[in-house]
């Protein structure tokens, strides 16, 4: 895996995590021994809903919000410190999937992590891996404790938006079986399924609007010339949100004032997004120095919340045969 391939909302741990803790299941004390820093509700956004048993959980991992960040001495770090400025700008996304998407119908698990920074991505080859490396166990273990505190044996999806949605696939792969007969489905929103991924027996690309336990994928442009090759590079696979074809079938979007229609590339497996006025969808000033103009990246939540919302419901609340 490429580093840059990471940039676009990658994610990537404190050095302060926890050590020791990269498992490829449940500790069967809890998450890294009897003491956890999960154990606090402060690193978990807070929704106030009463936890339904008859609902199906989300487990949701957010996409970057933190350019740089800086130690107690003014040194430049690679990570989120989880600062209240931080934690305000976390809580937009957390917010508006929760209100938009699932909070009506599901249980919502959001964990507080020490994401990875912009420009993380100019470090070494070598360092971003190790770094990276650590992301991966502190979200491995907020899943953990989660599973092992929180979901009492209950069906659930996994969710995530760009660096979110890679470490939704680094879960899939982290998944035990018993857990993996569990999902529903795994929402990978702006970021690639790769053939190397699609050989892990837990990730299979969606091929419609209701099978279960796979995993959904799909990154916008208004033209393949404006392709983030960060995020697509090495895609295998893509779903269209607006009618869950995986061909070329169009389908209308209608987002503020505009009317598109959206399709899938089955050469570059990304959405190509027509008749958008490019200048009115400008690229997010996160990566706007790296991205170009029609990369449509910043929007792949918001064009498609209603079908989102509307699909994980389907194939939460549907008995569907899971073969």
């Amino acid at each position: 895996m490429k580093k840059l391939s990471l940039l676009l909302f990658s994610l990537f741990a404190a050095a302060v995590i926890l050590t020791g803790c990269r498992m490829t299941g449940p500790c069967p004390i809890g998450p890294c021994g009897p003491a956890s820093q999960w154990d606090s509700p402060d690193r978990w956004y807070q929704t106030g809903q009463t936890i339904s048993e008859d609902q199906v959980d989300v487990f949701y991992i957010l996409s970057t919000d933190v350019a740089s960040a800086h130690d107690a001495d003014g040194q430049e770090i690679y990570h989120a410190t989880l600062s209240a400025g931080e934690r305000v700008d976390m809580d937009r996304e957390y917010s508006y999937v929760y209100r938009k998407i699932f909070g009506d119908s599901f249980n919502f698990y959001a964990p507080y992590y020490h994401q990875f920074t912009i420009n993380a991505i100019f470090l070494p080859e070598a360092e971003f891996q190790a770094q990276f490396k650590d992301v991966e166990n502190e979200i491995c273990e907020a899943f953990d404790y989660y599973m092992a505190h929180y979901n009492n044996g209950r069906r659930f999806i996994l969710a995530g938006f760009s660096q979110g949605a890679m470490l939704s696939l680094t879960l899939l792969r982290h998944l035990t079986d018993e857990q993996y007969s569990r999902m529903v489905a795994a929402y990978v929103i702006g970021y690639r399924v790769s053939e190397e991924d699609l050989t892990h027996p837990h990730i299979r690309a969606a091929a419609g609007e209701d099978d279960l336990g796979v995993t959904i994928s799909f990154n916008s442009v208004t033209d393949p010339e404006a392709i983030f090759p960060f995020v697509t590079d090495g895609a295998a696979v893509c779903i269209n949100p607006l009618n869950w074809h995986t061909d070329s079938t169009p389908a209308e979007l209608r987002f503020r004032d505009d009317t598109a229609t959206v399709s899938v590339d089955p050469d570059h497996h990304v959405l190509v997004v027509k008749g958008l006025d490019a200048d009115k969808y400008p690229v997010s000033p996160l990566i706007q120095d790296i991205c170009k103009k029609g990369n449509l990246h910043s929007y792949d939540i918001q064009f498609y919340t209603g079908s989102i919302r509307e699909n994980a419901r389907k194939r939460a609340y549907f008995v569907i045969d899971h073969n």
